[in-house]
């Protein structure tokens, strides 16, 4: 079986198709992955085939123009929505006809939802389409909004709206192209916005979260609509560098602090505050600085690098300060350390939200919160309970073989697909 996965956007997004694809060459399966050029050296270092996308969302980020909107496109709407026009509607159009030649010899396509054209695409080739998005945002559910709309619980009825227009406004913008798209390459009739996001003809679009159960057990809507994969792992030979694992030998274990690639409105400031709240509560501190704008140096009990593999160095922690993107929120929940999450946009605040509701992290926290806020939060990861309940959901997760799953669930898809030809 030929496997194409398409996926558009940061680490985050295209990591957990490049883990999964890693497990299914393993199992004998041809995998080829289409993204971003600024992914192809991380994609062919696991193994895999690397299909180049024009579209390259990573290497927009690093333009000044494209960070502003990506990062503060509400404020600046007017400039957005002309960013997009010029200059990457264009990439989307020209992405749908290379996501069409990527695909041309597959036998399933799995699918990012910022992949446009997936679905046209299998319909025009007659092969199994999945879609995965990384986080549950597709299929309507009573139990909670659409993370992309709100995430204040409006009752059962608006929360399964919500799904319904997040999911006709995913395409809305794009229907045009996509329909050209349709018309003049796959010579396929044009369609409506959005009506390929939980139905292909009629028939239900195969959607999986590759997200873990033991964080939805009770949503009876999931059952049978969707499968939960769980978080997928890339298992990987990284190691940390001497420098880490010296500071790393004390008994005293430090709290890490890492936002990814989330930029702070205020980094100094609020790096001078982190680090009296650590002087102040007797805590060491490992701080990632990523994208944040962090600038500070090592010091007495405190360490300061750009970047670690999460799920090494959370192991070592006495407690975990992230942003409560879905990657690194999976790599604190493996490790049974405290955390704590300061979500900045997107889904994390769901997370956030969603992660403290159910006992598994402590109160979210704000850039703008004092430091006696950052304090509290240090000391609960000392609280036997706090521990307890952040060891019983690492167990929980780690029984899971989520990359084994997920492919064995794919090639159950693929198997009731040809029985249906």
């Amino acid at each position: 079986m030929k496997i194409v996965f398409l996926c558009l956007g940061s680490r985050g997004d295209v990591q957990p198709y490049v883990a999964l694809g890693k497990t299914a060459k393993l199992k004998g399966h041809s995998v080829c992955v289409c993204t971003g050029q600024s992914f192809q050296t991380f994609v062919e270092e696991n193994g895999l085939d690397f299909f180049k996308c024009s579209l390259d969302l990573m290497a927009l980020l690093r333009t000044e123009e494209g960070k502003m909107i990506f990062e503060e496109g509400l404020k600046h709407p007017f400039k957005a929505i002309k960013y997009a026009k010029k200059v990457v509607d264009p990439m989307y159009r020209k992405a749908m006809r290379e996501f069409y030649v990527a695909c041309k010899e597959a036998d399933v396509i799995v699918f990012h939802p910022k992949a446009f054209g997936a679905v046209d695409i299998a319909q025009k080739l007659g092969i199994l389409c999945i879609l995965m998005p990384p986080v549950p945002i597709i299929y309507p559910i009573k139990a909670f909004p659409n993370l992309a709309i709100t995430t204040k619980n409006l009752g059962g009825t608006l929360n399964r709206f919500t799904y319904q227009l997040a999911n006709f406004g995913a395409e809305s913008n794009n229907i045009k192209d996509i329909n050209d798209f349709r018309v003049n390459v796959l010579k396929l009739k044009k369609r409506k916005a959005g009506a390929y996001m939980i139905k292909r003809d009629q028939y239900p679009l195969p959607i999986f979260y590759p997200v873990s159960q033991s964080l939805f057990s009770e949503i009876e809507e999931f059952k049978d609509k969707v499968t939960l994969t769980g978080f997928p792992i890339l298992e990987t030979d990284q190691t940390l560098d001497l420098e880490t694992q010296e500071f790393l030998k004390d008994d005293k274990a430090p709290i890490i602090i890492t936002f990814s690639s989330m930029p702070l409105s205020q980094p100094q400031e609020f790096i001078d505050k982190i680090v009296r709240a650590l002087k102040s509560s007797d805590n060491r501190g490992i701080i990632l600085v990523g994208n944040s704008g962090i600038v500070m140096n090592s010091e007495e009990n405190i360490l300061v690098k750009e970047s670690m593999p999460h799920d090494i160095v959370f192991k070592y922690a006495k407690g975990i300060v992230h942003h409560g993107g879905v990657g690194t929120m999976a790599s604190a929940l493996r490790s049974g350390k405290p955390q704590v999450i300061m979500p900045f946009h997107v889904d994390q605040p769901f997370w956030a939200k969603r992660l403290y509701h159910l006992g598994f992290s402590l109160e979210p926290l704000k850039e703008k919160d004092d430091e006696s806020e950052f304090v509290k939060r240090f000391d609960a990861m000392k609280d036997s309970f706090v521990i307890h309940k952040a060891k019983e959901i690492a167990r929980r997760i780690n029984l899971e073989k989520p990359n084994e799953f997920a492919i064995q669930c794919i090639e159950k898809q693929y198997e009731d697909w040809n029985k249906k030809r």
